[in-house]
């Protein structure tokens, strides 16, 4: 109860996690709306949360094509509010106390920066150890998100958090996502329970199969080794381990060489021979960039899209690009850019030009 009363339902917290709900997304008019009588919502719902009235809203539900078609179930902002508040004054350090080093993403500190540079920090001390030689099994959970098991799901936040009071309202939150399967893509919440799901997996790779170079970013992990052999063996496992709680691997789950190349986070990580990590993008986002610069600089000149857009897609590109060995890349495509629209990205285009002069 002291939990409940001094932290969670607090003023002060429920204030804060106002604010941070509303925190870039102040460009939509009913967060506008709500954050304009901030106090008087923050007042109603706190009184709800104390008299036991508190209620989920309905949520909003819409589709996202970047990078890839997912299909996103948006919490209200009355209702992040109270997660915020939940999350940050309890939930969050309960749920992830056991989480391994290596477990990436939506953690404070981590993310895909801190992934990636831990892939690469794997990848460093295997070659002292083995050299190039050695293989990767990269598996991917199939539609995570949907396909998690409700049951599952409040197990694993029974396992982790020890007052009743948020367990209860987690368990609100995940059964008010339709049917006994799925819990929403876009919740604070549900972030968190879908890393603790998978989370005993992480332990079961880490100290039963022992796999030293072990990492996971949501539903995608790999599994680096220097015999094939035992990665099938661990590959029977996990299936064995996903099974029991209702999931299973997709059709890119599979075993490549590190000489080759192994990809994560849509960045394909190859070990050479000389020792030297390789971050190569995939070709597939290049060509998407060039035709995606093509159409929106068309939209520009008509006036269907404010100037700049254009400029601010190949600032996002080019921030994403530099996270790997991409130099060539980046001078393709400011190039491509230079010839759609007179304009010199930041020099790349003169810079190219110089060195195929010399």
């Amino acid at each position: 109860m002291g939990i409940r009363n001094n932290d969670i339902e607090s003023f002060d917290n429920l204030y804060k996690g106002l604010k941070d709900s509303c925190r870039n997304v102040r460009w939509k008019s009913s967060v506008v709306s709500y954050e304009l009588h901030g106090l008087r919502n923050t007042h109603n719902l706190r009184r709800d949360l104390v008299n036991g009235k508190y209620k989920i809203q309905p949520y909003q539900h819409f589709t996202i094509y970047e990078p890839k078609r997912r299909e996103i179930t948006a919490t209200r902002i009355r209702d992040r509010q109270f997660q915020h508040s939940m999350v940050d004054n309890y939930a969050y350090e309960q749920l992830t106390k056991s989480f391994i080093h290596d477990n990436c993403a939506c953690l404070k500190g981590r993310g895909v920066d801190y992934c990636l540079d831990r892939m690469t920090r794997h990848l460093r001390k295997y070659y002292l150890e083995h050299g190039n030689g050695g293989y990767a099994l990269k598996c991917d959970v199939r539609h995570f998100f949907q396909s998690i098991p409700h049951d599952a799901a409040k197990v694993a936040v029974r396992k982790r958090i020890d007052d009743d009071f948020v367990v209860e309202r987690i368990c609100e939150i995940i059964d008010s996502f339709d049917g006994d399967h799925g819990i929403g893509l876009g919740s604070q919440v549900s972030q968190l329970v879908a890393l603790a799901v998978l989370d005993d997996l992480d332990h079961y790779i880490k100290e039963k199969l022992r796999i030293k170079y072990y990492i996971r970013y949501m539903d995608d992990f790999v599994l680096i080794h220097h015999d094939k052999e035992y990665l099938k063996y661990c590959l029977s496992e996990i299936r064995k381990q996903l099974n029991s709680i209702g999931l299973e691997l997709n059709r890119k789950t599979g075993i490549c060489k590190l000489n080759q190349g192994v990809k994560l986070l849509q960045w394909r990580f190859v070990l050479c021979e000389s020792g030297r990590i390789l971050r190569r993008m995939d070709k597939k986002k290049i060509s998407k960039q060039r035709r995606k610069i093509k159409k929106l600089y068309a939209k520009e000149i008509k006036g269907e899209v404010l100037q700049g857009t254009c400029n601010q897609s190949m600032q996002s590109y080019m921030a994403n690009a530099r996270r790997g060995d991409t130099y060539h890349v980046r001078s393709k495509v400011a190039k491509y850019y230079y010839e759609i629209s007179g304009v010199d990205y930041h020099g790349y285009v003169k810079c190219r030009e110089k060195t195929r002069t010399a």
